[in-house]
């Protein structure tokens, strides 16, 4: 499985926007939480887009960093390799558990955010997106909002399924089957998992205390 601390994203090549939360409009905003507890927590997928049925579906490239490319069959047929973030979040506006989909440059959003937040988790966030749709010099602003809640705890919520969910989790003899034939085996995980919807959360609207975590640029 081709994943990456936040310290080797550099290693793995390209990026995109989208995913299961987004912003889509210039000064959109919406409440939310991290589910991460520190940097430790964050880890990148390097990935493959590949037509599945009627979609498009992110397989798992079986590459490590250095590894030879016949390591993995998308890689020796030259299919393109992303790197991304998906970032499990709470979306209080909507209350539910979501994925956020980002590129390896929100990598640098994440590390400011846990460096200056202990228990990330524990904090609450109005998250303002800045940039047009499709603008590549979108970036987000991300606002405190009230106290940390030090009861809160990540056994609170239900954590999207990334590997074998979001990311089909796929052997070299899979790739190998779809690069002959169009399409995975029928026993293979070709259904996405649906993120699950998590717990309520317990919170009071407090005033809003606006003060920018990290102003650094993310492409859209």
């Amino acid at each position: 499985m081709a994943s990456f601390g936040i310290q080797d994203a550099e290693k793995y090549g390209g990026q995109g926007g989208g995913g299961f939360f987004s912003l889509k409009n210039d000064m959109e905003t919406a409440r939310i939480k991290i589910l991460y507890r520190d940097i430790d927590d964050v880890q990148g997928m390097s990935v493959h887009k590949v037509p599945v049925g009627d979609k498009e579906r992110y397989v798992n490239c079986l590459r490590e960093y250095g590894d030879p490319v016949d390591v993995c069959p998308f890689c020796a047929a030259k299919k393109f390799t992303q790197a991304k973030y998906f970032v499990p979040i709470y979306n209080l506006d909507e209350d539910r558990a979501q994925t956020w989909e980002r590129g390896k440059t929100f990598g640098a959003k994440l590390s400011s955010l846990c460096a200056h937040y202990p228990n990330l988790f524990t904090h609450t966030f109005d998250v303002e997106r800045h940039g047009k749709a499709k603008d590549t010099q979108t970036f987000y602003e991300f606002y405190e909002v009230g106290q940390p809640d030090a009861n809160d705890s990540l056994e609170n919520y239900e954590m999207p399924q990334i590997l074998g969910g979001i990311v089909l989790d796929k052997t070299a003899e899979d790739m190998r089957y779809y690069l002959d034939r169009g399409k995975f085996p029928e026993d293979s995980n070709a259904q996405q998992e649906p993120i699950s919807r998590g717990r309520s959360a317990n919170y009071d609207e407090q005033p809003v205390r606006r003060r920018p975590a990290d102003s650094r640029r993310d492409t859209y």
